[in-house]
């Protein structure tokens, strides 16, 4: 399993999620954001009106948030 995760500095959300991974033993690859303009170029990538990170990613299919991963685990 491929799990990218796209983060910037300071986010709660963000460390959570990273946590929770850790939790699971899941491997995963951070991919920072703290960036503003390369941030804003992602989230235009995104193309869904997406303006939040975490944005988790599992096998390149994008899971959405920190409470979409919540879910995902949950499903």
């Amino acid at each position: 399993m491929k799990v990218e995760i796209y983060t910037k500095n300071n986010c709660i959300w963000c460390d959570r999620a990273k946590l929770l991974l850790d939790s699971k033993d899941i491997d995963f690859k951070e991919i920072d954001l703290s960036d503003d303009q390369k941030r804003e170029k992602f989230y235009n990538s995104i193309g869904e009106n997406v303006k939040t990170v975490p944005q988790m990613y599992v096998d390149d299919l994008r899971i959405g948030g920190y409470q979409d991963l919540i879910a995902w685990f949950n499903g």
